[in-house]
């Protein structure tokens, strides 16, 4: 009886140490059947590794995919990294390089590679706002073999507000410039809900608006992805 009231004592004075790697994991499923068949799925995954308090990595992947009675109706894949390397205060510097795949958006291939500085702007118990600011270089191949490559400019802002210990709301907006011909920007936002379900699971619901003020002809600028996904969080 004495070892086991002392136990957790002993429990309480061990501080575990502090995890370096952390992984997020999203998936949704939809599928209909009867009058119209469809199935769409969607999969993300973000794992990031921080080796001290200055400096942390992050990979993220992702891919989703849309059939209607058979035929393909979406595809798209991408993957990138980012390097973040802490200043003074609550100031940072970043490196990231991307690659993306939309051939119903008529992209082939897309390789977008910035640099620069971002800034925790808002740091309060239930509300914080990151942003960042910088310059990179954007190479693209089309569907139809064309390929445009051009200097970028990066503005970006995340806005993240906590509705209560297991719920919070996300609000994700990305401006791509393009210096070559100022029509073909590119606009990436993102509106999130989500819900803790346990230690390891949330439910997420999402709306996601894209935006290319240039796009291969026959493609419209407007993209929209509405979602609900089960994340997993390690």
């Amino acid at each position: 009886m004495a070892a086991a009231l002392t136990a957790p004592l002993f429990a309480d004075d061990a501080t575990p140490p502090l995890k370096p790697w952390s992984d997020k994991a999203e998936v949704s499923l939809v599928s209909t059947n009867g009058n119209s068949k469809g199935t769409t799925t969607s999969i993300k995954n973000l794992l990031a590794y921080a080796w001290n308090e200055i400096t942390r990595l992050e990979v993220a992947g992702g891919g989703l995919g849309s059939q209607n009675n058979h035929q393909v109706t979406a595809e798209n894949y991408n993957a990138s990294e980012k390097y973040t390397l802490k200043l003074v205060g609550k100031n940072y510097a970043f490196e990231r390089f991307g690659w993306d795949k939309d051939r119903f958006a008529g992209i082939q291939n897309r390789y977008d590679s910035s640099a620069g500085l971002g800034r925790l702007l808002l740091d309060l118990p239930n509300d914080k706002l990151h942003t960042e600011l910088g310059g990179g270089y954007v190479g693209q191949e089309f569907t139809d073999g064309l390929h445009d490559n051009y200097a970028s400019g990066r503005a970006y802002a995340k806005y993240e507000h906590a509705l209560s210990a297991s719920s919070s709301f996300t609000q994700d907006a990305e401006y791509i410039h393009n210096f070559k011909d100022s029509k073909g920007y590119r606009l990436n936002t993102e509106t999130a809900l989500t819900a803790a379900l346990s230690t390891h699971l949330s439910l997420k619901a999402s709306f996601v608006w894209k935006r290319n003020g240039l796009p291969p002809p026959g493609v419209v600028k407007d993209d929209t992805i509405t979602s609900m996904a089960l994340v997993v969080n390690y």
